[in-house]
């Protein structure tokens, strides 16, 4: 005799199946023409297997009625299609998995190519594949020495980077950063805080080390500093750092997305924040990325 909760209670005979749900699925496009025209393609074949969505500028773009804000958006799965940028866009503002897909750029970040993922979305509609957390930072100010605890702000997550950088290119910027009971006083151009996944990007070229994307630790890696032998510094991703600007002079910039000027004496927090869910279906292939890129210079056409 079936358990009480299964039977139909209808008939009190064997329980009624649930119907089968199409799977909810979100495309957000590259705005060229590669990423309009990928996406014309990817939803043509999703439309009648999947209850698809678009992203408000991805619906004008290919014409269709209603998109709707990364935001708003609560289903299953987003597709990026585009390259690193198009997915660190969307990172900081999903709260579901993305599925990060390469159709042009070097796409470290992608966890696959456009033409594979045509061939598998079947697997994805089944849902087999696997969701990765990964590390992100969060940057909050902090304005006021006596009210501290309630008047402070914090930036979106950072899947990348928080940039502190000058904003005026004849001027340098002073800060001081403090790790622990430890200060740091900088002179230069800025200073990067950096997770494992934005370690292969700006702060590679800043001369940071590369940190495989798997782990969880935080890299700050000084830009030009002035007359200082300090160096590129890889700390625990549960130490939390201060930031204190020392001259009227900055411009904080998250992802290469998001960001304002910062006044002199603001008084900053970097520390690990909530992470972002990556879709994958099967291994990353971290090291061969970095060699191609880092080491054979063979560049993804």
């Amino acid at each position: 005799m079936p358990e009480p909760s299964l039977v139909n209670k209808k008939t009190k005979g064997p329980p009624i199946p649930k119907k089968k749900t199409k799977m909810s699925i979100m495309i957000i496009a590259k705005q060229n023409h590669a990423g309009i025209k990928s996406a014309k393609t990817v939803y043509k074949k999703l439309q009648d297997i999947a209850d698809v969505h678009l992203d408000l500028s991805t619906a004008l773009r290919i014409r269709k009625p209603k998109g709707t804000a990364v935001k708003k958006f609560s289903g299953d799965l987003i597709i990026t299609l585009g390259g690193d940028g198009t997915f660190l866009w969307t990172a900081y503002q999903a709260q579901v998995p993305i599925l990060p897909v390469r159709i042009e750029g070097h796409g470290f970040l992608c966890t696959i190519d456009y033409k594979d993922f045509l061939n598998k979305i079947p697997q994805i509609l089944s849902g087999n594949y696997k969701i990765e957390k990964r590390m992100r930072l969060q940057c909050t100010e902090l304005n006021d020495k006596i009210l501290r605890k309630i008047f402070k702000k914090t930036y979106p997550h950072a899947l990348n980077e928080i940039a502190f950088s000058r904003k005026r290119p004849s001027k340098v910027l002073r800060l001081e950063f403090k790790i622990g009971d430890t200060v740091f006083d900088l002179v230069g151009d800025g200073v990067l805080f950096t997770t494992p996944s934005g370690s292969s990007a700006y702060a590679a070229s800043a001369g940071g080390p590369v940190i495989d994307h798997s782990l969880e630790a935080i890299s700050i890696v000084p830009l030009y500093p002035f007359n200082s032998h300090i160096r590129p510094i890889i700390i625990p991703a549960d130490k939390k750092v201060e930031v204190v600007l020392k001259s009227n002079n900055c411009a904080l910039i998250i992802d290469g997305h998001t960001g304002e000027y910062a006044k002199e004496g603001t008084k900053f927090y970097i520390e690990r924040g909530d992470p972002v869910k990556i879709a994958h279906l099967g291994d990353h292939q971290f090291y061969e990325k970095y060699k191609k890129v880092f080491v054979s210079h063979n560049i993804f056409p």
